[in-house]
């Protein structure tokens, strides 16, 4: 039976959202918990009680930042496991692993993406109902929590979250998409299965209208697109006008984006 390994990410009093996702005894669970303020008493009691698990990997890190907190994660990873990259906030299903499990007997398959649902069982997000190889196109809309992958990857295509970005970073979004274009551009074999792996509130950072939020993005284009990366600022404010149209004008939000991959060239781009 093909091991299991889910890399959690959480932070400070937030590990408690684990008494959740921690159940299944027949899964590696590695814990890569932020430690930014003081803990409750519940907190560490709780964290003691990890730790006494056998199939519970616990490391603790203190600095800020998702990306750095995904990346300590997938330090502890599990050799030759098929590895989930998730957040204290999510529950799975209880076939989703066997789902998995049945996924990777086919050899070929390095990335596995996926659908979340929502816990009011709505679809996260639009997903085609066939399967399909994933492109750079079609990754713009990928969330880390909808991943799955082959442990061997990691050192295979030299594959890291860059830290600049997300969360806690310079950049305050992109470190998924960074993550899985990177996978992309060094040719891993990404497929998308229309399977129901995971629930997830309905929103998240990307979906937010915030200057720092538009600017980070016009970063993370710079990142991924290079030279070309204006051109997809225009397209893109262009195609999601409808969604900011109340708040930005288009040469505001555009400006923003064009503003972010400037600053990108400016001070990260090596």
């Amino acid at each position: 039976m093909k091991q299991i390994n889910l890399l959690i990410s959480t932070i400070d009093n937030r590990i408690l959202g684990l008494k959740k996702i921690i159940k299944d005894e027949t899964v590696i669970y590695t814990v890569s918990h932020q430690v930014t303020s003081k803990l409750s008493e519940e907190t560490l009691f709780y964290i003691e009680e990890l730790q006494k698990k056998s199939y519970v990997i616990y490391s603790q890190i203190h600095s800020k930042g998702v990306a750095k907190n995904r990346n300590n994660a997938l330090k502890h990873r599990v050799k030759g496991s098929i590895c989930l990259l998730c957040d204290d906030d999510v529950v799975y299903f209880e076939d989703s692993f066997e789902k998995l499990r049945d996924a990777f007997k086919d050899d070929s398959l390095e990335f596995l993406t996926f659908k979340i649902k929502t816990f009011a069982g709505k679809d996260y997000k639009k997903y085609k109902d066939y399967e399909f190889t994933q492109s750079l196109r079609t990754l713009t809309s990928i969330g880390i929590v909808d991943v799955a992958f082959r442990e061997e990857v990691i050192e295979k295509y030299a594959l890291e979250f860059d830290e600049r970005f997300g969360p806690g970073g310079y950049y305050a979004i992109g470190e998924d998409f960074i993550f899985m274009s990177d996978a992309n551009k060094k040719r891993a074999s990404i497929v998308y299965k229309p399977l129901e792996i995971v629930q997830h509130e309905e929103l998240g950072t990307g979906s937010t209208l915030e200057d720092k939020i538009i600017f980070g993005r016009g970063a993370m284009f710079a990142r991924i697109f290079g030279m070309i990366s204006v051109a997809v600022n225009t397209l893109f404010a262009i195609k999601h006008y409808k969604r900011y149209k109340k708040k930005y004008t288009f040469l505001n939000y555009w400006k923003l984006l064009n503003k972010g991959t400037l600053d990108f060239y400016k001070k990260h781009n090596n």
